[in-house]
């Protein structure tokens, strides 16, 4: 009986990704990724979900979109994103695998009540700008915005805002360098000077989308039903 309601609920779980009008159809979504509060989230088209990644949106009372992934983004294998107030992926980001977006905590105003009953926040918003790459077991946690354009290495940790086009290392992380427009490379953050210009968000997606409209969908590294190539 209970392996005929799992099945009944996976049947009715890719009936309702398949019939969100604010999924895309042109996006690929993997084996066992999960959506919890389904109504409340939007995915791009040209988009990529790795498999078993899961998306958690705590206030799922309407249907307003709470969890937003850009077009032409791929999100590797075994993420996980739970969502406050509000959570934004931007266009042509890149992530690898076993990372984790925290923007809602359970309340722990008392130690008395289980913290599975206490309830959870919903007042934090967390952002990750265009073209962002976020390399594998990266964590981001709390009120933060990932700007446009920046790398995450591998297995950093970020608590506070990161500028547009910056390289992050470390726990806790640190800014290593920056890209100069100028001078067409990344400089050590030492040598830039602290009022450098850059593009805004808005030219950014601008310069990438007349050039690479449609990237190809990354369907072998986002799932293991294609086998070995």
């Amino acid at each position: 009986m209970i392996k005929i309601k799992l099945f009944i609920r996976k049947v009715i779980g890719l009936y309702k990704i398949w019939n969100n009008k604010n999924i895309s159809r042109k996006s690929f979504i993997a084996n066992n990724v999960q959506f919890l509060g389904i109504d409340n989230i939007e995915v791009g088209a040209n988009s990529t979900i790795g498999e078993s990644t899961t998306f958690t949106v705590n206030k799922r009372d309407d249907k307003k979109v709470r969890l937003k992934i850009g077009e032409n983004t791929y999100i590797g294998r075994n993420n996980f994103f739970t969502v406050g107030k509000y959570l934004e992926v931007g266009p042509y980001c890149i992530f690898g695998n076993n990372c984790s977006f925290i923007c809602s905590d359970h309340v722990f105003d008392s130690p008395l009540i289980p913290y599975a009953l206490s309830g959870f926040t919903s007042g934090k918003t967390l952002k990750v700008g265009a073209n962002c790459w976020i390399g594998m077991n990266v964590t981001v946690v709390g009120n933060v915005t990932i700007g446009h354009g920046s790398i995450i290495g591998a297995n950093s940790v970020i608590l506070k805002d990161i500028p547009p086009f910056s390289l992050i290392i470390g726990n806790p992380s640190k800014i290593i360098k920056r890209f100069d427009f100028q001078l067409k490379k990344w400089i050590n953050v030492v040598d830039i000077d602290t009022n450098y210009d850059y593009v805004t968000e808005e030219e950014y997606i601008k310069i990438l989308e007349k050039k690479y409209d449609n990237l190809p969908l990354s369907y072998y590294s986002s799932s293991s039903q294609f086998g070995s190539i």
